[in-house]
């Protein structure tokens, strides 16, 4: 019962996208999550005990460090996974709920088969996969939006570099220090990864919603020229004449023989 209930929520959760968004945007989305585990505590995570400033003065560290990074990037990295990830958790959560209501009719189909209309099935499993296309293709602007959002607020934050040093200006310090960020070339290698899988995340993304919109165009000149051809070929089947036998009604009488 559990495995049929999973294959069927997978079945329809899938079934409005196409292989982009079947394979490559959780493989993205998994891989991204994989690599801010795996690399991000080990880069990132001296961040603030190697932080130096020159001359020290009390208080100077902190107010620098919090001048030159006002959000740590794994708490950001982590804040735009989620983010991210929010749309297509609705998403599933409206599939869950598309297929708890309609559970009980495939549950139920072998035995109610000969009882059910099959027009009112048809036409109620086409309502349900058009609520699910759109719901769809919802959770795939709403990531889009996202992700250009968050793409922009990284560069705005961070760049494309992280410098080994800065000139800091800032209370309590007394006048310009140097401050120095430890291990700066690996952080700028693992900041332009996250830009490029984010950057590949979105594109990814723009290809679903383009391929979306060209099967729909694609099905939507199939069915006008199958109603062209049924339209053409209709009136000619009307006016084929129809030939009838011919029917003798008179009878020829034989000739009488004298």
């Amino acid at each position: 019962m559990c495995g049929r209930f999973l294959r069927r929520l997978l079945a329809e959760e899938s079934r409005p996208s196409t292989p982009v968004g079947r394979l490559l945007l959780p493989v993205l989305l998994g891989s991204r999550i994989a690599l801010l585990a795996a690399a991000g505590p080990g880069v990132y995570g001296d961040e603030q005990s190697e932080f130096e400033c020159h001359p020290q003065q009390p208080g100077c560290k902190a107010a620098c460090l919090d001048a030159m990074r006002p959000l740590s990037p794994l708490r950001f990295w982590t804040f735009q996974v989620i983010l991210v990830a929010v749309p297509s958790a609705l998403y599933l959560t409206f599939t869950l709920y598309h297929v708890v209501w309609h559970w009980e009719e495939p549950g139920k189909a072998k035995e109610e088969e000969d009882a059910l209309n099959l027009e009112g099935e048809r036409s109620r499993d086409a309502a349900g996969s058009r609520r699910l296309l759109w719901a769809y293709v919802a959770q795939l602007g709403a990531r889009l939006v996202l992700e250009g959002a968050t793409l922009g607020l990284q560069y705005h934050l961070y760049g494309f570099h992280m410098p080994s040093s800065t000139a800091c200006r800032k209370e309590p310090c007394f006048g310009s220090i140097t401050c120095v960020l430890s291990r700066s070339s690996e952080k700028s290698v693992f900041l332009k990864t996250m830009f490029g899988v984010s950057g590949l995340c979105l594109f990814s993304t723009l290809l679903e919603l383009v391929l979306l919109g060209l099967g729909r165009w694609w099905e939507t000149q199939k069915h006008k020229v199958s109603t062209c051809f049924q339209t053409l070929a209709c009136p000619r089947r009307h006016k084929e004449p129809t030939k009838c036998p011919a029917v003798e009604t008179k009878e020829q009488l034989p000739e009488a023989e004298f």
